[in-house]
């Protein structure tokens, strides 16, 4: 397959475009030195927006479901809530913004970190459009699936930071694939409903490894060393 982020042809990014990352809980020890590059590089340039991922506190809420069976619908909410304390946790001290809303208004120019809790809410509530997220209420579909729902409502670049280079393949890490390859391999480094929502939307997600913030930078340039999920 074709790259179609080579270094020759880099995106363009306005002041206009938002670039969804969504940082993983994996990468909580450098986290916030990620978030601090990234307000550096955006400046007042770029608009750029943090989904956090559970890390840590999603991790307690399935060891509690696990301990005193809770069910899939509390669960998820409670691993929603525990992505917006890893959303704290990212702002906190790195300058980024905070922010619970992804109108035009909110999303200003540099990093906003989203507490997506209230935003999701909203949505399955039935408020603003009346579709609902769509989003499954269940373990399989974690904070990786939301970020991609974020992305594809803003029409976002959607790039995945974790600490793995991208999807491995037999071993060796491929530098694109289709979110339909993707189905049929089982447990990767993201979550099992995202690829079906990059179908469904058509959008394209990039897997970089976020313990390298250049590399992260890159990939918002279009300059990319990583995988694509091709969802189009």
């Amino acid at each position: 397959m074709s790259n179609r982020y080579e270094s020759g042809s880099p995106a363009t990014c306005s002041g206009e475009e938002v670039t969804v990352i969504k940082i993983g809980g994996s990468l909580i020890k450098s986290a916030r030195e990620l978030v601090r590059e990234l307000h550096r590089y955006a400046s007042e340039k770029e608009r750029i927006l943090i989904v956090p991922g559970g890390g840590v506190f999603a991790d307690t809420v399935r060891t509690a479901s696990d301990m005193y069976g809770i069910s899939d619908e509390a669960a998820h909410w409670m691993a929603v809530l525990a992505m917006d304390q890893y959303g704290h946790y990212l702002a906190d001290g790195t300058g980024a913004a905070l922010v619970t809303d992804i109108g035009e208004e909110s999303i200003r120019a540099g990093v906003s970190v989203l507490l997506v809790y209230d935003l999701l809410k909203r949505s399955d509530s039935g408020e603003g459009s009346g579709e609902g997220s769509g989003i499954e209420h269940t373990w399989n579909a974690t904070s990786d699936t939301i970020a991609g729902w974020v992305a594809s409502r803003l029409g976002a670049v959607f790039i995945k930071a974790t600490d793995v280079d991208g999807i491995l393949r037999d071993g060796a890490l491929v530098s694109e694939i289709t979110a339909r390859e993707l189905l049929g391999m089982g447990e990767t480094c993201v979550d099992l409903e995202l690829p079906r929502l990059l179908i469904s939307r058509s959008l394209d997600c990039r897997v970089v490894n976020g313990r390298y913030p250049g590399s992260v930078i890159d990939a918002i340039r279009g300059v990319f060393r990583g995988t694509v999920i091709v969802g189009g």
